[in-house]
Order: structure tokens, then C-alpha cells, then sequence
């Protein structure tokens, strides 16, 4: 096995290496954890306009009573 090269970990399965690359996946999980709550956030945020959607009056209907 080559010095720099990733190697599994067993006991939770992610992959290391050199001190160079375990770094680097430390920032990279940070990003990814980062990204994936900004997402979930998002995802909330969605999820409240379609309710509030859902429960408004349809346009043509609100047109109707203003005629």
C-alpha cells in the first residue's frame, strides 16, 4: 500500500490517509454538513409556502367576489 494513499477506517468505514488528506476531508465535511443544512433549511422553507399556498383561494375565485 502506498504511504499517501486512502485507506479504509475500520471501525466507521470512511476513508483516510496522510495528514494532508485527513484535512482536507475534515473542511470538506464541514462544507458538506454546511451545504446539506442550507438545504434542509431550504427544503423547510418550501414546504411552508406550499402550505400557505394550499390554503389561499384560488385567483379566479378571489376575482369573482371583487366583481
Amino acid at each position: 500500500m502506498d504511504v499517501g494513499a486512502p485507506s479504509i477506517n475500520r471501525r466507521d468505514g470512511s476513508v483516510g490517509g496522510s495528514a494532508v488528506f485527513n484535512g482536507g476531508d475534515v473542511r470538506g465535511k464541514h462544507r458538506l454538513l454546511a451545504e446539506l443544512k442550507r438545504l434542509e433549511q431550504e427544503t423547510r422553507f418550501l414546504e411552508e409556502e406550499i402550505e400557505k399556498l394550499d390554503k389561499t383561494t384560488e385567483a379566479s375565485a378571489v376575482c369573482k367576489e371583487c366583481v
